[in-house]
């Protein structure tokens, strides 16, 4: 099978606007029956925008398809958690394709401009602990680290259990074929939307920040080493390099499949990475992503 090469293109000068451009070649077949026209067309770039937008009620399942390919079989209400993003849209977004022209519209489906890509945001546990999807969400993640690592695990359990400093659930998923280049404009938008928040009298100060990333490791291989860790999204592998704690285990009988269809089954094993790292390492994150991220 003929692999697809892919171009990606990142407009620098407009924050929450990021284009894609894939080159996709069509695959090799012997059918002699092939028409030209078709190979022509599969050869075509085919160029796609996206921007950032608030959540409203209508990216509701959307948001929720998100989540679930991140938490998997958790137990943790995801149709509350969903409402829980919604309801702070002045924090954050979903990544969108932006609008078609109008004279486009008649040959797309009504929803077509509407399928959420992705989403970034951040959820104040410490504010919302009392909320019962936010208590299943710690629980899931404290017992997981104890399970793997007890002692980094119990580091975890304080700091999310503690009242003192504020907690910020750093959520950013998105579906595998968008490019990490559109970290960039989110982590900043999120930044703005923060620091906005906080001048408004919000509670959205934080004193660390916690990150659930997918990623696959090799079989057999040690949950405390990161040498055979891979990242779904791949800036998260940059954030972890400048993560206090790190802690990763296994979610192999709660897949859904190897999402991005790279890894051989055999080899690879589905995993989970919590990252925490101080909010003040924000910035640092974002300007390492921009010069590492730069097209």
């Amino acid at each position: 099978m003929a692999s697809s090469k892919k171009k990606r293109a990142l407009d620098p000068h407009d924050p929450e606007n990021l284009m894609v451009e894939d080159d996709e070649p069509h695959q090799e077949s012997d059918d002699d029956a092939t028409d030209e026209s078709e190979n022509e067309f599969m050869d075509q770039e085919v160029q796609v925008e996206f921007e950032a937008r608030p959540p409203e009620d209508s990216d509701f399942h959307g948001i929720k398809t998100l989540l679930q390919q991140l938490f998997l079989k958790a137990n943790i209400n995801l149709s509350d958690f969903t409402d829980i993003i919604i309801s702070q849209n002045y924090v954050g977004g979903v990544i969108k394709q932006v609008d078609v022209d109008e004279e486009d519209d008649d040959s797309m489906d009504d929803d077509s401009g509407d399928s959420v890509f992705g989403i970034v945001t951040a959820i104040n546990l410490t504010d919302k602990k009392d909320k019962e999807c936010i208590k299943q969400l710690i629980n899931t993640l404290t017992s997981h680290c104890q399970s793997v690592a007890p002692e980094v695990g119990g580091k975890v359990t304080e700091l999310l259990h503690q009242t003192e400093n504020h907690v910020g659930f750093f959520l950013n998923e998105r579906f595998i074929n968008i490019p990490p280049q559109i970290a960039v404009p989110s982590f900043q938008s999120l930044r703005k939307d923060l620091e906005k928040a906080n001048e408004k009298k919000r509670n959205y100060s934080f004193k660390h920040l916690i990150m659930l990333c997918k990623t696959y490791q090799l079989k057999g291989a040690s949950k405390t080493s990161d040498s055979s860790l891979f990242f779904s999204n791949g800036e998260e592998e940059l954030i972890a390099e400048m993560s206090d704690i790190q802690v990763t285990w296994s979610v192999a009988d709660e897949r859904d499949g190897v999402a991005d269809g790279r890894w051989d089954e055999d080899e690879m094993e589905a995993t989970r990475t919590l990252l925490v790292f101080s909010a003040d390492k924000l910035d640092a994150i974002i300007s390492r992503l921009e010069k590492e991220l730069a097209t």
